[in-house]
């Protein structure tokens, strides 16, 4: 903090200086050659103040030593996959809101391929019994939305395809 404040001062003294010289200038032909004189003296007064009072700023020592986490690739792409699920999952709400069917609650299992391709393994979803007579639709909204047919539960009763 002692080289600033050396520099502060130092500056300021050539600032003094600089504005005594200039009123003390004459007007007549001199004129420039002193402004010169003066501007010149200006630069190596401030550059010298600088040079040196650089040697005693104290910059803080990096002593402490930072960690970076690392994270593996399963921590990676578990949180991808969580995140894509839950994005997913409140898509598929909007949906069936927008169709009219209120869905109690939806649960998505996701498969991560070694190539990073994330797709659904496994839909679940929970209707009340009012929506029971709208099995198909909801099947035909996921289906289509997730190329995935969803096992459909009422009140904790598994509804049976018409299929089987």
């Amino acid at each position: 903090m002692n080289g600033i404040n050396g520099i502060g001062l130092s500056v300021c003294c050539v600032c003094v200086a600089v504005g005594i010289l200039s009123v003390l200038v004459p007007q007549k032909r001199t004129r420039r050659i002193m402004s010169f004189v003066i501007g010149v003296f200006f630069i190596c007064a401030v550059v010298t103040a600088f040079s040196v009072q650089v040697k005693e700023i104290e910059l803080p020592a990096l002593t402490e030593h930072v960690e970076m986490p690392t994270y593996s690739e399963k921590d990676y792409t578990d949180a991808v996959a969580q995140m894509t699920a839950d994005n997913l999952r409140d898509a598929l709400n909007d949906l069936l809101m927008n169709e009219g069917i209120a869905v109690n609650d939806l649960q998505l299992t996701l498969k991560i391929s070694d190539k990073g391709r994330i797709s659904v393994e496994r839909a679940v979803i929970y209707i009340s019994e009012t929506d029971q007579a709208r099995k198909q639709d909801i099947e035909n909204i996921i289906y289509r939305n997730v190329s995935k047919e969803p096992e459909i539960y009422v009140t904790g009763q598994k509804v049976q395809r018409m299929a089987e």
